[in-house]
């Protein structure tokens, strides 16, 4: 399997993630996360690709609450 070297930025802090090469980078990255015991969602949007495929640069923008239950819960 062949991946790429994504470097995610939150502020001052920076950390690597490795995930499976596709055929172009993906425009934005959802990872887990919680916020005193809530789920969340860090989401990081696409910052520079100019290395790709070997590595990739996101930025983080947001954190957004998980739902969790079925689409019937609504």
């Amino acid at each position: 399997m062949d991946t790429v070297l994504a470097v995610l930025e939150r502020g001052d802090i920076a950390f690597e993630i490795e995930f499976e090469r596709t055929s172009e980078p993906p425009f934005e990255l959802r990872l887990p996360s919680h916020i005193g015991g809530a789920a969340v969602v860090d989401v990081f949007d696409l910052a520079d690709s100019s290395e790709w495929p070997d590595l990739v640069r996101y930025r983080f923008t947001e954190c957004v609450p998980v739902v969790i239950g079925s689409i019937d819960d609504l």
